[in-house]
């Protein structure tokens, strides 16, 4: 499902069941700070980092899958658990419900079944830059700090 609107309300099909996701415009900053806090934690892997932008130059593809990230982040040590918990995390801000008959937690997710998990991951990955903060230095000349890149 690449073309989903993360402004509107969707209902996906997964692989035993579905899922409801809210408008990224609901998502409340208690559901976005562990996004903020492990995205930040991911900016502390320089390698992961360039890998990621490498494989982006590489593909023809903007943003690369969320399986294509753990495979890069699996060659980077601690960084393949700090993506999958961030991945995790962007499940729970995005899903308002599911058809399964438990709630929508950290915790929880993990009980998924792993198919359904894994589409659910794909699904909510455009999420990701919504809610990420902006690590990009402003080139705005009278940004307070000056880009790193000039």
């Amino acid at each position: 499902m690449t073309d989903l609107d993360i402004a509107q309300a969707n209902r996906v099909p997964l692989p035993g069941g579905w899922a409801d996701l809210r408008p990224v415009c609901d998502i409340t900053e208690r559901m976005r700070r562990p996004i903020k806090r492990l995205t930040a934690r991911l900016t502390s892997y320089p390698a992961f980092l360039e890998a990621i932008k490498e494989a982006q130059e590489k593909g023809t593809a903007e943003h690369l899958s969320a399986d294509d990230q753990l495979k890069i982040a699996a060659s980077i040590g601690d960084a393949f658990d700090v993506l999958q918990e961030l991945q995790d995390q962007l499940v729970v801000a995005a899903v308002r419900g599911w058809s399964w008959d438990f709630a929508v937690t950290p915790e929880n997710v993990l009980d998924l079944p792993t198919a359904a998990l894994d589409e659910l991951h794909q699904v909510v990955a455009p999420y990701q830059n919504a809610l990420n903060p902006n690590f990009q230095p402003d080139p705005d000349p009278a940004s307070p700090t000056e880009p790193s890149s000039a």
